[in-house]
């Protein structure tokens, strides 16, 4: 578990805790430490915090150093405050991240994209348009990464844009149009690439 994992796990226990024990006993403080022992001393220490904020004397009697105490206190202050300001934003919608975005970032359309790494536009435009079902070949991953000039994280978000709004598929007039699914290794193979570059982009790079 990174530490920024970690410390977003810490806030959400230490939320949760927050808002099931507005004045925690020693039971509810002993169970909680036994069920998330990695965040105890937070959770003691916010613990202490919000007894004293119901002027409660029944305090839980243990002696801690004040300069943990102060940093276990703005953690927790702190912890609240995000949870918060999380919940609130959950209806504010963040600016999604689209792989035309990255195109137009890069200064690049699907054309010179495709001619830069040397794969078919035709897989490229299955990929961009929410036709290619994940997972991705790395070696074409790492390839628009450089040119794109994105992270990876950036180019997982693209791709579930896609997935979640993809292009309709051509149809007879008398048909509805339908969402064409290929796989990864499918729209390679069905590209008009050379054979050479086919077997190029199915290796696992």
């Amino acid at each position: 578990m990174t530490d920024q994992t970690k410390a977003t796990r810490r806030d959400e226990v230490l939320f949760a805790f927050h808002r099931e024990c507005a004045t925690p006993t020693l039971n509810q403080i002993i169970n909680w430490t036994q069920r998330y022992p990695e965040f105890a001393d937070d959770i003691r220490a916010h613990a202490g915090i919000m007894r004293d904020w119901a002027a409660d004397e029944e305090a839980e009697e243990e002696v801690v150093d004040e300069l943990m105490m102060n940093r276990a206190r703005s953690r927790a202050l702190n912890a609240i405050y995000n949870a918060q300001a999380a919940e609130q934003d959950k209806t504010q919608a963040a600016p999604e991240t689209t792989f035309d975005q990255l195109l137009s970032s890069a200064g690049l359309d699907t054309r010179q994209l495709g001619r830069a790494i040397d794969v078919g536009r035709d897989v490229l435009s299955d990929l961009f348009r929410g036709r290619m079902s994940p997972p991705i070949g790395p070696r074409l991953v790492k390839a628009l990464l450089d040119q794109l000039k994105a992270t990876r994280a950036q180019f997982d978000h693209a791709l579930a844009y896609a997935q979640s709004h993809p292009s309709m598929g051509h149809a007879k007039a008398s048909q509805q149009p339908t969402i064409i699914q290929c796989s990864y290794e499918e729209s390679i193979r069905r590209s008009s690439m050379s054979p050479e570059r086919k077997s190029y982009w199915l290796e696992e790079g």
